[in-house]
């Protein structure tokens, strides 16, 4: 009785906090995880047992107790937030997110648990169960418990994909009301439940405001998926048409040759021509060797773009060089591959296309592996001023060289676990993509 009355009801807060961090968990592990996940636990049943000790025994004003009692939700929150990012590879959106969702499903459990005690009590059935009793706490861990398994199931059913794609302040905000609803209802239950009817009213209103929540949160997470979905493909086929465009200057420059090729031909077979045979001959060699370079680095998709993109920049008159593994990016998918190496070579063809000195404009993309991460380097001379504003750079003329198609490749290296940076250093454009096979 001395443990349930003075510990177990100060931390089982914390005790399905932890459940939930580990229940929700989707994403890869930190290393350390079960080192992070145990001081996770102790943080958790420290802060929930101080507070609520504060809050019933040292404060006797009922409302100082119902602002303690909101406090705690606030702390366990935050506590959740910080654990999740420590223990998992998430974002700090998404673990505002899953958060927010972990309060949500504590407070479903929370709220079921008591509506069914406080139900029994206003109807004077009796049960088997005491406040604070051994056997009222280990019921209350069960009922917790399955509820949270049943909530969690449903959640990862429903989305498939649980990563958040979502502004940082759009989820800011939405964090910020749900949370602050929360605390409001938890000093409400404080203050204003002086009855047992009006605790079982309370708790019932309480639990269907949590399951619309819950409700509300899933709802929230499909529309990202679905837009999220929506704009990859939007880029996809943009990017696509983009590319066929840029196919079609290169076919225009083929043409081209083509008929030069003609020409030259027709010079061979001349009187003129014959005296010059081995001249022209090492003109046509050379013609031939300049567009019949077929890229091959060990992956099909990487090896049709690169290809298409050697000879449009042979014909725009721009040094390619490249270094790659391509075996390195099967763990993309088809349409990820042309998004990627398609957006970040069409921006450098963009930016080297501004360079007055033909002999200046070049394009350098280089692959490697750094400990778990695979490195995607895209190097490109550029002219012009050139500012970087929240990672991605703004030129100061209208027409800007540099952005178009920078957010999807940023969205396909935040989906596998890693990011983008880009810089200038001396007239040089420098974009990095890592990401997490």
């Amino acid at each position: 009785m001395t443990w349930v009355g003075a510990i177990d009801h100060r931390v089982s807060s914390a005790i399905v906090f932890f459940l939930l961090l580990l229940l929700l968990s989707t994403p890869p592990k930190r290393r350390r995880f079960a080192l992070k996940a145990t001081l996770s636990l102790i943080g958790f049943c420290a802060a929930s047992w101080t507070v609520r000790y504060v809050a019933d025994v040292l404060f006797t004003n009922l409302q100082l107790r119902g602002l303690g009692h909101s406090a705690q939700m606030l702390i366990l929150f935050l506590l959740f937030w910080l654990s999740y990012l420590s223990c998992y590879k998430v974002s700090r959106v998404e673990s505002a997110y899953l958060s927010v969702l972990a309060l949500t499903v504590f407070k479903i459990a929370w709220n079921g648990f008591k509506t069914g005690s406080s139900l029994f009590v206003v109807s004077g059935v009796p049960v088997l169960w005491g406040q604070y009793s051994p056997i009222g706490s280990l019921v209350s861990y069960v009922v917790y418990f399955t509820l949270c398994l049943i909530c969690c199931s449903i959640y990862k059913k429903a989305v498939p994909d649980p990563a958040l794609h979502s502004p940082p302040r759009l989820v800011a905000m939405l964090a910020s009301i749900f949370v602050l609803f929360q605390m409001v209802l938890e000093y409400c239950g404080i203050v204003f439940t002086g009855s047992s009817q009006a605790l079982f009213l309370y708790y019932f209103c309480a639990l269907l405001y949590t399951i619309l929540n819950f409700v509300a949160l899933v709802m929230i997470a499909l529309l990202d998926s679905f837009r999220h979905e929506n704009r990859s493909m939007h880029d996809f086929i943009s990017n696509k048409m983009r590319y066929y465009e840029m196919s079609h200057d290169g076919i225009v420059a083929l043409q081209t040759k083509c008929h030069d090729l003609k020409h030259q031909i027709a010079a061979i077979r001349s009187e003129a021509g014959k005296a010059r045979f081995h001249e022209y001959l090492d003109e046509l060699e050379d013609s031939i060797d300049e567009y019949s370079t077929v890229i091959e680095s060990g992956n099909r998709t990487v090896d049709i773009v690169l290809t298409e993109k050697n000879i449009l920049c042979m014909s725009c008159g721009v040094k390619f060089s490249y270094m790659l593994d391509g075996s390195l990016f099967d763990f993309l998918t088809e349409r990820e591959l042309y998004s990627l190496f398609g957006n970040a070579l069409d921006n450098a063809l963009e930016g080297t296309a501004k360079v007055a000195d033909a002999s200046n404009r070049m394009i350098s993309l280089k692959s490697n592996v750094r400990g778990d991460l695979v490195v995607l380097q895209i190097e490109n001379t550029y002219e012009g001023q050139m500012n970087i504003v929240d990672g991605l750079p703004r030129t100061t003329k209208q027409e800007s060289g540099h952005g178009f198609g920078l957010r999807s490749i940023q969205r396909i290296a935040e989906k596998h676990g890693g990011g983008m940076s880009v810089r200038t250093e001396d007239g040089i454009f420098k974009l990095s993509v890592f990401m997490r096979p």
